[in-house]
């Protein structure tokens, strides 16, 4: 069965946390290829519209905590009257509070269920949330891409980040099993993993 491949400046494009670091990284290139670009925040309001206001009529910031699917479904209805049509690609890149220092995180004879199930939350609800506020729009699309960002370090594990790498692992699998379930609708699930080592 052939599917309609949409080009980039036929695109919107949901980028969760895309206001900083790596994340703001996406959204310039996916703005830079033509596309039209939903920066998604939570806490990092002025950089994300500041983001925005560098691109107008190209890129708007909505905030959201991916973790609250009324707040992610309320963004996608808000991103489809903004920019009138569904979300086509989302990039999957929130991350809620968690510090990069190895020295600072918990070690295996400290680390609490609590603080693993904090970064599930974060690393596998919010896509979880995110995907399934998008889908239908995909699906009426005919067309959908999904970008799940993950680590190498659940494979090189340099540091002590045991709550990330284990909720970033359990991303890849959702990544894969979705892959499976929603190709055959044209939509793509992937997860590109970055890292050290």
């Amino acid at each position: 069965m052939a599917h309609t491949i949409l080009p980039l400046t036929e695109q919107i494009v949901l980028v969760t946390g895309g206001a900083r670091g790596l994340r703001a990284a996406i959204t310039r290139a996916f703005l830079a290829q033509g596309a039209r670009v939903v920066i998604d925040y939570h806490t990092s309001q002025d950089a994300a519209e500041d983001l925005a206001a560098a691109h107008p009529g190209k890129a708007i910031a909505i905030r959201a905590d991916v973790r609250d699917r009324a707040q992610v479904d309320a963004l996608v209805a808000e991103a489809a009257d903004r920019f009138g049509g569904p979300i086509t690609t989302v990039v999957n890149n929130a991350l809620a509070d968690f510090s990069f220092n190895g020295d600072a995180r918990s070690h295996a004879d400290q680390i609490s269920y609590e603080e693993i199930t904090a970064q599930f939350t974060g690393s596998v609800h919010g896509p979880l949330n995110v995907i399934q506020a998008t889908l239908p729009g995909m699906v009426e699309a005919g067309f959908g891409r999904i970008v799940n960002i993950g680590t190498n370090l659940f494979q090189h594990p340099v540091v002590p980040y045991h709550d990330y790498t284990a909720a970033k692992a359990a991303l890849l699998s959702l990544t894969r099993t979705f892959a499976d379930d929603l190709g055959p609708q044209a939509i793509t699930v992937n997860m590109v993993s970055g890292g050290c080592c």
